[in-house]
């Protein structure tokens, strides 16, 4: 006998397309964080550009849910007390230079920088 999924039982259909009410806890970087990028002037130009690029896309009121994701991850790639990402070891096996490549992808979509693939005109 099918039975239904448990995420199915007892859900109102009305109810899957409420949206969830905003939390107005933002995602900071550490203070580590931010003393260490005073005496890292480049890593400092790109944390500042991803992070302010964000704040803007909040004040025009785009799609707030993801810009959060996005912060959520980059705090969790933020660098240790000798400069390296303390996340990427886990994937990688090798701790990274900060800022990792997690941190360069994001600016590179935020700001453009990587350009989509042209496609053929005709």
């Amino acid at each position: 006998m099918p039975t239904a999924l448990p995420t199915q039982q007892g859900i109102d259909p009305a109810a899957s397309t409420t949206p969830r009410p905003r939390v107005d806890v933002t995602p900071q970087l550490s203070d580590r964080t931010v003393a260490w990028l005073a005496n890292h002037p480049h890593a400092r130009r790109l944390v500042r550009s991803v992070w302010d690029t964000l704040a803007e896309l909040e004040r025009a009121g785009q799609y707030p849910a993801p810009i959060d994701a996005l912060r959520r991850v980059l705090t969790y790639h933020q660098p240790t007390a000798t400069g390296r990402c303390c996340t990427c070891r886990r994937w990688t096996g090798r701790r990274h230079r900060f800022p990792c490549i997690v941190w360069h992808q994001i600016r590179g979509e935020l700001l453009g920088l990587f350009n989509p693939a042209k496609t053929p005109s005709g």
